[in-house]
């Protein structure tokens, strides 16, 4: 399963939006959500938050697999969607990098920002949570049987943990 973090704070995000910006919250349903960062519940707080915040979202967008270009692809065109997305200025979407290229392909002619950092392979467990096995080597993390925790991951790499809605900043 693929192991990403969020690559900035709330604040860092926040500097890259205009409060008249028409925003959809995406969220994936997969692997991001195990690392604590996707699924419906963090895409519902971080939009309440922005929204909190003074920010216009017109959209939350929960889809299964954003790394499937169809599935993307889909959302746009799709009837009960299209039109949502064509109103919509940013996308901040909460997956993968590939996710997110996914996204600015598809999307290519919205604002879609960045949100978090792919850093290698992991797996999940109850016992454990989320860890990271197999790091990118651009990460300078060895790779881990037992997996490395993902404060850990977080801290020698620069990338946050948790959702935006938690943190602090």
């Amino acid at each position: 399963m693929i192991f990403s973090l969020r690559n900035q704070t709330y604040n860092e995000l926040t500097e890259k939006l205009d409060k008249d910006d028409k925003i959809v919250v995406w969220a994936c349903n997969f692997c991001v959500k195990f690392c604590g960062l996707g699924g419906r519940d963090n895409m519902n707080a971080l939009a309440d938050r922005l929204e909190g915040d003074g920010y216009n979202v017109v959209r939350r967008e929960l889809i299964g697999m954003s790394c499937l270009q169809d599935l993307v692809r889909k959302r746009k065109n799709e009837e009960s969607t299209a039109q949502f997305f064509e109103d919509a200025t940013v996308i901040i979407p909460l997956t993968c990098e590939d996710g997110n290229a996914n996204v600015k392909h598809v999307f290519d002619d919205k604002k879609v920002i960045d949100a978090t950092k792919t850093l290698g392979l992991g797996v999940f467990s109850m016992e454990k949570g989320m860890t990271l096995n197999y790091p990118f080597e651009s990460t300078g993390l060895k790779p881990s049987v037992d997996g490395i925790p993902v404060e850990e991951v977080a801290k020698a790499t620069g990338c946050h943990t948790g959702s935006y809605d938690k943190c602090k900043d």
